[in-house]
């Protein structure tokens, strides 16, 4: 990745036009990777820089190579070399970053980055609206300011600006990429850039092309592949994920809980952008028809998983309290016969006419059955706790026991009363199966699935 990441920024500064010492190019190079390989990233990493690449232009491979360079609340803090250009313009006050007051006036660099994302000093940096990408952008300016010519860098920035997710119209009507052609049009102005109206409009079309490109794994063909990167971003924003074999059942509950609530509230309409025609009406057509799709099976799928983890949370909780998620399931690598909870679960309960009215959904029972696209550190790739209790207790079954579990994740249920809402044969079948793996728990698991059992028999 770093020769990848030299090879790449000296071809975007040799087409601007832009003359850069190969050691200084070198040490930009590497000051990226190293900002973007720290140990709490599993997304943002320098590989997804060469996701973005456009071949024919240099704009969009600089905003490739910076646009993710900060990442604060992931990375809890700066690399060295990441402080020393961003840390004269912030300022940490009242639990939040702030921009200095009083920083801008003849800092041209700090200027163009207030003008293009529409900050100004004394403003609190919000970490889901724009700080991250506004401080990348600031050490793009610092890095190259003093050879890329300052319009150029104007235009890469409003790239990187336009990667601020998930934004729709204002109150006016006005769309991100709207917005950024008359900031791109004020820094012209106010900072004499020269840039044309021709080369604003432009910009925003790169801009926009650049964005989507960014979130294009929302319109992926396959609902598992989109999974693949759902997945990367859980440890991410999870710190517990990143300790395989060791997080608490209650811990990978939260993460999910969390990513399942963001897709609950995210508006499909908001993840790609259409400007001036870019890109076509037809493909911007079928990504967002795609992204509906794949948001709308993740919903179900991390619901699904909440479930299971849900069903873990009870029995753990009633037998002791939470314990590693490890020590119910099994560990990862768990082959050997009886080593892992799905060893110990029949497929379906053999009770004639039990089956559910109406199974689970086809793509959300593959999903299930044969998992995501490709593995994960911390996380099986299927889901076989979840398939079990879907294929038993089927659609409308799943929607009142998720129902529970959010009663019981809020305080208002025990952990005991959420497992009386799932049928004795599923529930007795889970603590049979759980005492087989969290041995020093078996005598109260047991003790629940004879109390259970009991119910099955009259």
């Amino acid at each position: 990745m770093i020769h990848r990441s030299i090879r790449l920024l000296r071809a975007a500064l040799v087409d601007l036009g832009a003359a850069m010492p190969l050691s200084d190019v070198e040490r930009i190079a590497i000051m990226i990777n190293e900002a973007m390989s720290v140990q709490t990233r599993s997304f943002h990493t320098p590989a997804h820089i060469f996701d973005l690449i456009d071949p024919a232009n240099p704009h969009t491979n600089l905003a490739a190579l910076f646009h993710d360079l900060v990442y604060c609340q992931v990375d809890h803090g700066f690399t060295p070399a990441i402080a020393a250009s961003v840390e004269s313009s912030i300022e940490q006050r009242d639990g939040g970053l702030f921009i200095r007051t009083g920083a801008a006036p003849g800092d041209r660099q700090l200027s163009l980055a207030l003008t293009v994302f529409g900050l100004a000093p004394g403003q609190k940096l919000e970490p889901n609206g724009g700080m991250n990408e506004f401080l990348s952008s600031l050490v793009m300016l610092r890095s190259l300011g003093a050879v890329v010519p300052e319009a150029d860098l104007a235009l890469t920035a409003g790239c990187i600006e336009q990667t601020i997710p998930f934004r729709g119209p204002d109150e006016n009507g006005r769309s991100p990429a709207d917005r950024l052609e008359e900031r791109l049009a004020k820094a012209s102005l106010t900072l004499a850039l020269g840039l044309s109206r021709k080369k604003i409009l432009e910009g925003a079309r790169w801009a926009v092309s650049f964005a989507n490109r960014d979130v294009a794994n929302f319109a992926e063909r396959k609902v598992g592949r989109f999974l693949d990167n759902t997945w990367k971003l859980l440890p991410e924003s999870n710190p517990a994920l990143r300790t395989q074999g060791i997080y608490s059942i209650r811990s990978y509950r939260l993460a999910l809980q969390s990513m399942e609530g963001f897709l609950r509230g995210l508006d499909p309409r908001t993840i790609f952008a259409r400007h001036r025609g870019v890109p076509s009406a037809a493909e911007y057509a079928r990504m967002e028809q795609r992204a509906r799709r794949n948001v709308t099976a993740a919903r179900d799928y991390l619901g699904m998983k909440l479930l299971a983890a849900a069903a873990l949370e009870a029995f753990a909780e009633i037998s002791g309290g939470d314990a590693p998620m490890s020590y119910f399931m099994g560990e990862l690598d768990g082959n050997e016969k009886g080593s892992r909870l799905e060893h110990y679960l029949p497929r379906r309960s053999a009770k004639a006419g039990s089956s559910p009215r109406r199974p689970l959904d086809a793509t959300l029972h593959d999903l299930l059955a044969k998992g995501r696209a490709s593995s994960s550190r911390f996380d099986l790739q299927n889901s076989p706790l979840a398939l079990f209790i879907g294929e038993n207790v089927g659609a409308e079954g799943v929607a009142a026991l998720l129902a529970a579990a959010r009663q019981m994740f809020a305080g208002e249920i025990a952990p005991g009363a959420f497992l009386e809402k799932l049928p004795a044969r599923v529930a007795v079948a889970i603590a049979v199966g759980c005492a087989n793996m969290a041995f020093a728990r078996r005598v109260q698991l047991l003790e629940y699935a004879e109390k259970r059992g009991q119910t099955i028999s009259r």
